[in-house]
């Protein structure tokens, strides 16, 4: 089921049931035609979802995303739990994260049976290379497909800094994440709410301590 092509705003874009059926061939898709994974396989299931069959909003979407990258495991089977329990139901959920890791498992399957014995013949070993390079090119164009959704802020571009700059010194991934969320936790707060004085001017809220 996909939403009318002309009225992709995310007002419109209410809530649905997807059948299983539907969402495993989505999934599966998306699962056997991406090399790599994580934020690689995310860039391309946003596009299946948001862009293509319009059933998620992009909010909804990054949504999903910055709760999957936030909790363990891998980020594509999160991802993809996340949604299908948004489109599905807990079937859905199921169903979703058979459909994403059935793929490489059936390709791990035929790497063991027919390809290991020929891993060091040349034309094998320079496939491997381009995949690579396929990947790191598929990463880079989701980095910047996810940048271009922050907002543009000092606090933003703070935080991005101090990630990139952990990265680069060589120490451990785990420490540009912890830097980052605890710069975000000190930086991003919300502002405090704006009350009218009543002059149609906005001023910051004061709660008044009744003795």
């Amino acid at each position: 089921m996909n939403r009318p092509a002309e009225d992709v705003s995310p007002a419109a874009l209410a809530p649905i049931r997807v059948s299983r059926a539907v969402l495993f061939w989505a999934f599966v898709r998306v699962a056997a035609l991406t090399l790599g994974g994580g934020f690689a396989m995310a860039a391309v299931m946003r596009h299946e979802l948001v862009h293509k069959r319009r059933w998620l909003s992009e909010d909804e979407f990054f949504s999903a995303l910055s709760t999957a990258t936030a909790v363990p495991g891998p980020v594509a089977v999160n991802l993809a739990f996340l949604e299908g329990r948004r489109l599905g139901g807990r079937a859905g959920a199921a169903t979703t994260v058979l459909a994403m890791v059935l793929p490489s498992f059936l390709a791990i399957l035929l790497i063991v049976a027919f390809v290991l014995p020929y891993l060091n013949h040349p034309q094998v070993g320079a496939f491997f290379k381009g995949c690579a390079i396929a990947v790191a090119g598929q990463i880079a164009f989701a980095a910047c497909a996810f940048a271009r959704r922050l907002r543009r802020t000092w606090q933003s571009g703070l935080i991005c800094a101090a990630g990139l700059a952990v990265v680069v010194a060589g120490w451990h991934p785990v420490w540009a994440i912890l830097l980052a969320a605890g710069l975000g936790c000190l930086i991003c707060r919300p502002s405090p709410p704006l009350a009218s004085d009543g002059g149609g001017r906005e001023v910051e809220a004061e709660v008044e301590e009744i003795e």
